[in-house]
């Protein structure tokens, strides 16, 4: 008889039963609630992490689009400089070549090889 329950020799009243009852019945209560606890404690810990992880996921997203963006606007620049340069050049020659043309007039009407048409 060492094996059985000390419980079964002893006959509880009702009340004693239902007190026992209530007594499991909290227990068990507490424990859903302390797993409650723990479970929502990990899934607010999971949550601030995916939340880090999505933040830094995007904050190197929109880097690599800045730096695209910011790559693309040097190389329009370069493009832009460079046809500007281009173009002073092109009219540099011009006007190098319409001075030359003109002190080459001004010289000749000194000279009296020509004679200005706009003057009589």
């Amino acid at each position: 008889m060492a094996d059985e329950d000390p419980k079964s020799e002893v006959s509880f009243s009702p009340l004693d039963q239902i007190r026992l009852c209530e007594a499991e019945v909290t227990r068990r209560i507490a424990a859903a609630r302390q797993s409650a606890e723990e479970n929502l404690a990990g899934a607010r810990s999971e949550a601030a992490n995916l939340k880090k992880q999505s933040r830094e996921r995007g904050l190197q997203r929109g880097q690599s689009q800045y730096q695209v963006v910011v790559s693309n606007a040097e190389e329009n620049s370069k493009v832009m400089v460079l046809k500007a340069q281009q173009r002073s050049e092109e009219l540099s020659k011009r006007g190098g070549r319409r001075i030359d043309e003109a002190v080459q007039k001004a010289a000749s009407i000194i000279v009296g090889l020509e004679v200005d048409e706009g003057n009589p």
